[in-house]
C-alpha cells in the first residue's frame, strides 16, 4: 500500500485518505496539500502562480451515475470548480461547472437540462490535437454550464442527470475514467482553492 501523498508539485496522480487526486499544470507552478483530510477525507488545497493552465482535484478513479457533494470553504483566482472527468472509447473530456464560467465562444449549444435544484446550459466543443488522457488526441468536450453555486455552502451533483441528458443529444461517452472535483485556472493566473468533495 502506497503512503499517502502530503504534497504534489506541478503534475501528479494518486490516492490521499480514500480518495483519487490528479493534479496537471503547464507554466508557472502549482501546489496540491490534503490539509483537512484527516477530518475530511475528500479535502484538498490548490495554490497557483503564473499557470498557463492548471487542472487539480479531488475524487474517483472511476467515474459514474453518483450523487457528489461538495463544499468549496475558499476559492480565488479560479476560472471554473466543476465535477471533471475523462472516458475512453470514444475520448471524451466532460465539465459540470459549479463555480465560474467555461469558455463556450467556440462551442456549440445543445440545449439545456435541469438537475439539483438549476438549470445548466449544454454544450459541445471539438478539441483537435490537444492534451488528454491517452496523450495528444482529437476528442470532444461535453460541458454543462451554470456556475451559480456560493462559497461556504454544500452542494450536490447527481451525475446519472447530466450523463443521460448527453446520451439523448447523441454526444455518447465510453468507458469512465477518473472523476474529480476539479479546479482550474489558466491564462497566467494565480490563485487558490481549498475544497472538499464526498
Amino acid at each position: 500500500m502506497a503512503a499517502d501523498a502530503q504534497s504534489v508539485s506541478n503534475n501528479g496522480t494518486g490516492t490521499n485518505n480514500g480518495y483519487y487526486y490528479s493534479l496537471y499544470s503547464s507554466g508557472g507552478s502549482a501546489t496540491m496539500t490534503f490539509p483537512q483530510a484527516s477530518s475530511y477525507a475528500g479535502n484538498y488545497a490548490i495554490t497557483w502562480s503564473g499557470v498557463s493552465d492548471v487542472v487539480g482535484g479531488k475524487g474517483w478513479s472511476t467515474g459514474g451515475n453518483m450523487s457528489v457533494g461538495y463544499n468549496v470553504g475558499s476559492a480565488s483566482g479560479y476560472n471554473t470548480i466543476s465535477v471533471y472527468g475523462w472516458t475512453t472509447n470514444p475520448l471524451v473530456e466532460y465539465y459540470i461547472t459549479e463555480f465560474g464560467s467555461l469558455y463556450t465562444g467556440n462551442a456549440t449549444y445543445k440545449g439545456s437540462v435541469t438537475s439539483d435544484g438549476h438549470t445548466y446550459s449544454t454544450y459541445e466543443h471539438q478539441q483537435v490535437n490537444q492534451p488528454s488522457i491517452i496523450g495528444t488526441a482529437t476528442f470532444e468536450q461535453y460541458l454543462d454550464a451554470w456556475g451559480g453555486a456560493s462559497i461556504g455552502s454544500n452542494g450536490t451533483v447527481t451525475t446519472g442527470n447530466h450523463f443521460s441528458h448527453w446520451k439523448s443529444l447523441g454526444m455518447n461517452m465510453g468507458s469512465f475514467n477518473y472523476m474529480i472535483l476539479a479546479t482550474e485556472a489558466y491564462n497566467g493566473a494565480s490563485g487558490q482553492v481549498n475544497a472538499t468533495v464526498w
